[in-house]
C-alpha cells in the first residue's frame, strides 16, 4: 500500500468514527456561538468552511488544512454589531515555522451586551454583563502532493453574570486538490470536544458538525463555485413547529399533508450552502452565498424577504485588504461584518 493510500485510508476512518462520536440531537446542543461566521468574506460566502486555498488568515484558520506558507504573515480585524446592543470581534494571524509547519492563532470575542438584574418581584438591583471568548491554534501541513491535513484546537470560555463556563474543542480538516487546481474537495469534523466545566450540575453538548464541500474555479471566467453540505452526523435537522405544521389547507377547508417528496427535498436542501466568487479584477471581488435552511427557519410567511442570502464585498489594494458582508438573517435583523487584513 502507498504512502497516499495510507493517508486517506486514516483519514476516512478519523471522519467516519469520529462523527459517530459526535452525534447529537437537535434542541441538545449548546454554544452554537462556535458555529457563527467568524470575518466578511466567510459571511458573504455564507460558509463556515470554505473547501479551497484562499490567501486569506480567517479563511484559513477556519479550515486549517489550508494553511500554507502562501498564507505567511496574514493578520485580520473583524467587527460586527450583532443585535440589539452585542457585537463581536476577532482578530486572525497565520504564520510559517520553517520546523514545525503553518499556525494561525485567533481570539474571537462576542459581547451580548448589559442586562437589567431583578428580583423575583421585580425589584432592579442592578445589571450584569455576558460574554464568550473563544482562542484558536491551528495547524496545517501538505502530507502529499495534492492531500492536506489540518487540527484546530479550541479553547472556549463564558461568563454569565456570576455563572462561567469552560470547553475544550478540536477541528479535523483534510483537502485534496486536483492536478490544475481548479477542482478542490474539503472535508471537516467541527467542535469533537465537551465541556470541561458548567454552569451548573448538568455539562452542555458542544455542536459537533460534519461538513464535506467542493469548489470549482471556472476556466474561461473569473468565477468560483462553491457547494458544501453541513450537519451530515444526523438527516432530519428541521425544527418541530407544532404552531406551523407543514399541512396546508384548502379554500374548501381539505387538509393537505406535506407530501413524501417535498418532506425529502426539504431534508435535503437543509443540509446544503451554495456561494459564488466574481473577481472582475484582481483588485476587487464580490461574493454570493444561499442557506436553504436560514431561509425556511427566519423568513416571515408571506412577507417578501431576502432572508438566507448573504454578499458582500472586498477590495485589495497592495498588502491591505478591506472586505464587508452582510447577512440576510431575518427582516428585522441583519448584521454587518467589516475586516481589515494586513499582509507583512
Amino acid at each position: 500500500m502507498t504512502n497516499k493510500l495510507k493517508y486517506i485510508y486514516v483519514i476516512i476512518l478519523c471522519f467516519g468514527s469520529l462523527s459517530l462520536f459526535g452525534q447529537s440531537t437537535a434542541g441538545q446542543e449548546s454554544f452554537a456561538v462556535l458555529n457563527l461566521y467568524n470575518s466578511a468574506q466567510m459571511t458573504a460566502r455564507g460558509l463556515n468552511f470554505v473547501p479551497r486555498f484562499i490567501d486569506d488568515a480567517p479563511t484559513s484558520i477556519a479550515n486549517p488544512a489550508t494553511l500554507t506558507t502562501s498564507v505567511n504573515n496574514r493578520i485580520s480585524l473583524t467587527y460586527t454589531d450583532i443585535f440589539a446592543g452585542s457585537y463581536q470581534g476577532a482578530i486572525h494571524y497565520t504564520h510559517t515555522f520553517n520546523k514545525l509547519g503553518n499556525f494561525g492563532f485567533a481570539l474571537q470575542y462576542i459581547d451580548y451586551g448589559n442586562f437589567v438584574m431583578t428580583e423575583s418581584n421585580g425589584d432592579i438591583v442592578g445589571s450584569f454583563s455576558a460574554n464568550d471568548y473563544m482562542f484558536n491554534i491551528a495547524w496545517g501541513k501538505q502530507i502529499e502532493k495534492n492531500l492536506y491535513l489540518g487540527v484546530n484546537f479550541k479553547p472556549l470560555f463564558s461568563k454569565y453574570e456570576s455563572y462561567s463556563s469552560t470547553s475544550l474543542a478540536f477541528d479535523i480538516s483534510a483537502m485534496w486538490v486536483s492536478p490544475t487546481g481548479s477542482w478542490q474537495v474539503g472535508a471537516v469534523l467541527k467542535n469533537i470536544g465537551r465541556q470541561v466545566h458548567s454552569f451548573a450540575s448538568q455539562r452542555d453538548t458542544l455542536p459537533t458538525d460534519l461538513q464535506i464541500g467542493f469548489s470549482k474555479k471556472m476556466s474561461h471566467a473569473p468565477l468560483i463555485f462553491y457547494v458544501v453540505a453541513d450537519n451530515l452526523t444526523r438527516w432530519n435537522i428541521r425544527e418541530d413547529d407544532k404552531l406551523s405544521p407543514r399541512s396546508s389547507t384548502s379554500i374548501d377547508g381539505t387538509v393537505n399533508d406535506e407530501s413524501s417528496f417535498s418532506a425529502f427535498m426539504d431534508k435535503a436542501f437543509r443540509h446544503l450552502r451554495f456561494a459564488v466568487d466574481i473577481f472582475p479584477s484582481k483588485h476587487f471581488y464580490f461574493s454570493l452565498g444561499y442557506c436553504w435552511r436560514q431561509r425556511k427557519e427566519m423568513a416571515v410567511d408571506d412577507a417578501f424577504s431576502l432572508t438566507g442570502l448573504s454578499y458582500g464585498l472586498g477590495i485589495n489594494y497592495k498588502n491591505y485588504s478591506l472586505n464587508y458582508a452582510r447577512n440576510e438573517y431575518h427582516n428585522y435583523g441583519s448584521p454587518n461584518y467589516i475586516t481589515l487584513s494586513y499582509k507583512f
